[in-house]
């Protein structure tokens, strides 16, 4: 969206005597700036971007408001403990000091300053930034990160798989339209959703989809 809006900005300037292309870039513009507004009533836009391993926070720190900073910090951190967060994972930390405990409060002092509890989510800031990393869904799907980040990468798949856009979605709904006849009027849902779905898949092999009802 930030990229959309700097083309349409850059539009406006370039095409501002242009009396047909003036107008198509000041509409454009308008329109994503209403969306882009409402991207603040939830935190799900802001966690698609810190869920991406090769950018995580460094794309809203460098490019934000840095007054708009701490409160979408807190949005995602509400997010992630009110609707995903599990137990908290302990992680060794290595020891300050190599020398070896010569007595029993020296030998507690450093059990405790060896570990700390930290959930994934810190876990995952903390670790390096991953610029390798093209695919943000192929990344969180691997054994690893599943292992890793059990309940964050649950977290991370529900959000990155949300369409960008609600085209396709809404071409489905129109195809069930097709697919409920007058003679398969009394198709249950569980059945409508299948058929959906089968349509939708095939649909992106080889062999397109031909509706029996359409075809010649």
């Amino acid at each position: 969206m930030d990229f959309l809006l700097e083309q349409f900005e850059a539009g406006k300037i370039l095409y501002k005597d242009d009396k047909y292309m003036s107008p198509c870039c000041n509409s454009g513009w308008e329109k994503l700036e209403k969306y882009y507004s409402l991207t603040d009533r939830s935190p799900v836009y802001i966690a698609a971007l810190v869920l991406c391993p090769q950018s995580k926070w460094d794309y809203i720190n460098d490019n934000w408001p840095i007054e708009w900073v701490p409160d979408v910090k807190q949005k995602m951190l509400n997010f992630w403990l009110s609707s995903y967060k599990s137990t908290a994972t302990e992680v060794l930390i290595p020891a300050l000091k190599d020398s070896k405990p010569t007595n029993t409060f020296q030998q507690w002092q450093q059990k405790k300053e060896k570990r700390v509890d930290i959930d994934e989510y810190q876990r995952y800031i903390l670790s390096p930034v991953l610029q390798a990393v093209t695919d943000p869904r192929a990344w969180w799907l691997e054994p690893t990160q599943r292992k890793t980040y059990p309940a964050l990468s649950i977290m991370a798949l529900d959000i990155l798989s949300i369409p960008a856009m609600s085209a396709e979605p809404e071409r489905q709904f129109s195809g069930a339209k097709i697919t409920i006849t007058d003679r398969r009027n009394k198709l249950g849902i569980a059945s409508i959703q299948a058929i959906e779905c089968l349509k939708s898949w095939m649909s992106t092999t080889s062999t397109p989809y031909v509706d029996e009802n359409t075809s010649s």
